[in-house]
Parts: structure tokens; sequence; C-alpha cells
């Protein structure tokens, strides 16, 4: 008797993502490992080592698609290549900088001074730099070979086609609804969070002597390029025109950064030399003539710093009069591609469902969940006249309500960050981008002093969705506050909205004259969204 076949496996829309960027960033990896053995050319080094870094990037966004062991263990291998590959690939790029140098001042030399005669002044140091480069550079290639052959001991290039290859058995359909619903979100989070790092650089542009600023700022531009290309399918375009740009401001500070290396190294190595006698290891140590070439270099690489900082501040400046950045923000918002813009619109029955089924696995909360999303809908009901907010937005209320602790599955502490996050990942909710992050506001600032405006994606959101976000959240917020000891005593909520309060007067069963306060207490978000002191009586 024929035994029929198994249906295919479902996977997560994340993971079906995953199995279309992260294989080919392995395979990109694993194609160099033989030419970076031979090291024979820099470039296989320099492949890699970019290869490693996109590994690396990636592998986080995708974790909850292997096992916690699996992923730590590529993590660890993979970062240790990378550093190594790191040091050899700065050592190139120096060696190689300097070889170019040298025949331009020899050809400048030349033209102006004939064949004949001294050499150029930075003739020495550069002698001197690339000597001691060399001798490192054999010395990292070693450090190369070692964790190469740890790679291969690992298995951890066989470990992950294996794994890509047991999520990928047997399935065929295409997860339509989970990508459209879980990935945009969560794309648009790591771009705004990476692109928000890097412009809370912004300050240190203008400044020619914030060396670390700008080395960080450098970092920030490189892990904002790295994540918008593993997101690139998702979006009309690819993200090619703001990748571009990124990519440039990377360049142009990884110019300025080689000149800071430069200029650190030469500087350290004047001040060891000053405090010697020159008599000491003479063989091994510049002379005279070296290091006052050295100094030469020195100032050329001062000079070269200060043009390249100027070039850079230019082009910062130019992509906030094209507005790059509002641009970027809309293109994660409105310009998705069609595989991730959901095809339907459920009603409410099919949503509230959706958020019941969610919230299931949590349900010693449940009391104080319902709690709080009824206190909730009745602030909304009982200030109808004030806010004029609509059926849909009454819906968001209620669902925030019932997601509210969805977080405390990992403990008390931040609960509302790992809400708001679990939100934005969920694939099961159905919840176009800009509703879901209006329920990630509100469950991220529900407690404490958090403001909506906190939260990476506020910015995303059109003026009207940022007033949406900041009501429902103070509502909530409010609401969540006359139960925060999850006791249950407040039943009931009536308000009479004034010209400079909003006058709740409550029903309480029990012991609850401690309840009330840190509604009070929370009224600060109450007072910025609705311009009205919240009074509890």
């Amino acid at each position: 008797m024929m035994q029929p076949n198994n249906p295919p496996v479902a996977i997560t829309g994340l993971c079906w993502f995953m199995l279309r960027r992260l294989p080919p960033l392995v395979e990109a990896f694993a194609r160099e490992i033989d030419g970076v053995r031979a090291s024979e050319d820099i470039e296989y080094i320099h492949r890699m080592r970019v290869a490693s870094r996109r590994l690396r990037a990636a592998l986080p966004l995708f974790s909850s698609c292997f096992s916690q062991k699996q992923y730590n263990r590529w993590m660890v291998v993979i970062t240790g290549i990378t550093r190594a590959l790191g040091e050899a690939r700065d050592a190139d790029v120096q060696i190689a900088f300097l070889q170019k140098y040298q025949k331009k001042q020899v050809t400048a030399w030349q033209k102006h001074h004939g064949g004949n005669g001294p050499e150029p002044p930075a003739a020495p140091a550069i002698r001197y730099l690339l000597m001691d480069l060399r001798k490192r550079r054999s010395r990292y290639q070693q450090q190369i070979i070692s964790e190469l052959d740890a790679l291969d001991k690992s298995r951890i290039i066989p470990g992950m086609r294996e794994a890509f290859s047991l999520l990928s058995a047997g399935h065929r359909r295409i997860p339509r609804q989970e990508l459209a619903y879980g990935i945009p979100s969560l794309a648009a989070y790591r771009i705004e969070t990476r692109l928000a790092t890097l412009l809370s650089y912004e300050p240190w542009v203008s400044s020619p002597d914030a060396v670390a600023e700008h080395h960080a700022t450098r970092i920030a531009a490189k892990k904002l390029r790295y994540t918008m290309e593993i997101y690139a399918p998702v979006y009309r375009l690819g993200l090619a025109k703001p990748h571009a740009r990124v990519k440039k401001i990377q360049d142009i500070l990884g110019d300025l950064h080689d000149c800071d290396v430069w200029i650190d190294q030469i500087t350290r190595l004047l001040l060891r030399e000053r405090s010697h006698f020159r008599s000491d290891n003479r063989e091994k140590r510049p002379g005279t003539g070296t290091l006052a070439s050295l100094k030469v270099f020195l100032q050329d690489r001062e000079n070269e710093r200060i043009i390249l900082h100027r070039r850079f501040r230019h082009y910062w400046e130019s992509l906030l009069r094209i507005g790059i950045w509002d641009e970027l923000r809309t293109t994660l918002v409105h310009r998705r591609r069609n595989r991730f813009i959901p095809l339907d619109n459920p009603d409410a029955a099919e949503i509230r469902s959706a958020v019941n089924e969610f919230t299931a696995p949590a349900p010693e909360y449940d009391s104080h969940v319902r709690l709080v999303t009824n206190l909730s809908l009745m602030l909304f009901d009982g200030m109808q006249p004030l806010h004029g907010l609509d059926s849909r937005a009454r819906l968001l209320l209620e669902c925030t309500g019932m997601l509210h602790d969805v977080g405390w599955s990992g403990g008390r502490k931040k609960h509302h960050i790992r809400g708001a996050d679990a939100i934005l990942a969920a694939e099961t909710l159905p919840f176009d981008i800009g509703e879901r992050v209006i329920l990630a506001l509100a469950v991220f600032s529900h407690r404490g002093r958090r403001s909506p405006e906190d939260y990476p994606l506020y910015s995303l959101l059109s003026p009207e969705q940022c007033k949406i976000a900041l009501q429902l959240s103070a509502i909530l917020r409010a609401a969540e506050g006359f139960d925060h000891q999850h006791l249950g005593p407040v039943r009931e909520i009536q308000c009479v909205t004034g010209k400079t309060t909003v006058v709740c007067t409550i029903a309480v069963t029990g012991e609850a004259a401690a309840e009330p306060e840190p509604a009070g207490k929370r009224a600060d978000l109450f007072f910025r969204a609705f311009g009205r002191d919240l009074v509890v009586q």
C-alpha cells in the first residue's frame, strides 16, 4: 500500500525570506577560502572580509529560524574569521596605499628635479613603514590560516547548508500574507534604527577634530548599508538610491579613517623614539633621517585629512538639502513591492480572533489584560467629544489593551519593549505597517515614563497617525494605571470633559484607595495628547 505524501512543511515568512537572503551570503563567503589560504591576491582577503561582515550582519536578523546552539556557534566562528581577516586586510590596504603613494611621489619629484639628485623627502619613511607592514602581514597570514583551520574543523559551512536544506525541503507555498504582515515592519524597524544611529552623529559632522565620532559615523553607515542590502527585495528599486548615498558616506569616511590611522601610528612612533637613546638597537629603529621623513609624511596625512573632512561635510550637507533621509522613510512605508503588501482587509471579528490567538499562550494575565482593555474603552467612549476618533481607532485601542502585556513571558523588566518588538514581528496579526506601528508605540509607552516619540518607528508615521498613536498611548497608559497592581478593584469609569480637565469618576470594589494614584502620575502623556489634565476622583 502506498503511503500518502507528506504535506509541505509550513515555515514562517521570516524564514522563507531568510532562505532567499542568507544562502547566497554563505556561498560568497565560502568561495574565497582557497584563495585566502593561498594568499596570492589581496582581493581574496577583501572579498571574504566583506562577505563575512555581511554574513555577520544578516545572521542576527534571522536567528529565530535556527536553534540557539546553532546560532551561537556560527556567530563565534564567523566573528573570529572577520577579526583575523580585518587585520590582514587593513595591512594590505596600507601596503597598497604606500606603494601607490611612493610611485606618485617619485614621479612628481622627477618631473620637477630631473632624474638625478636626492630622493623625495618622504621616501625613507615609506621604506621603513613598508618593511614594518610586510612583517606584520606575514604574522596575520598565520592567524588567518589558524582561523580557517578552525572553520574547517567546526564544519560551520556544511552545517549552515544542511540547516537551509532542512527548512526548504518539501516547501512549495510562498507565505504571502506572512511576508506582507511580518517582514515590512521588521525591515522598517531595523533600517530606521540604523538610520537613527547614523543621524545621531550629525552634531559632529562639522567638527574637524571629532576623530572618534567620525569613525563611529563610518561604522554606523556600514551597518545601515548592510541592513538595507538584506531588505532591499522588500522595496521597489531595491533601495538603490539611498544605498548608493550611504556607501559614498562610508567611502569618504573610510579614507578619512585611513588618514587618522596613519596620523595616530606615526605620532605614537615619533613620541616613542623621543624617549630612547639613539644608540639602542639602532639597526631595528628609524634613524634621524627616517624620523625627519616620517614628520614630512605625517604633515602630508594631516593636510589630506583636512581636505577629506571638508569633502565629507559638504556631501552630508548636500544629502540634507535633497531630503534623502525623509525619502528613505517614505520608501519604508509606501514603496514596497506587491508581495509585501497585504492582499485583504480583515473585518473586526477576524482581527479580534487573531489578537486573541496571539495572546493565548499567556493566560495567567488574562483578567488584568481584559480589565485594562475594558477601562481603556470606557475612557475612549467617555472622551469621544474631545478626541473625535472613529471606530477603527477604537478597535486599535481594544487590540493594544489585549496586547499590552505580551512581553511578560520574559519577565516584568522591559516587558513593554519586548511586547512592542513582538507586535512588529508577528506574522499572524492582520495589521499593515502603519497600524502595526501604532499598536507597538502604545504597548511600548504603557508604563514608566516612556513616550511614543522614544520608539524608532514614530518618525515613519504621518502627522495624523502620530496624533492617533499619542492619544491611544495616553488612554492605555492611564487605564493600565488604574490596575497597576493587578488587583482589579476599578470596575467602571465615567468621564466629564471640561476646558482644562478631564474628570474621571471611578467605581471600585474592595480596598482601592491606592489604585488611582498611578493613573494620575501617568497624566503627563495624557496632557500632551489631549491638552487637558487628568483628574481622578
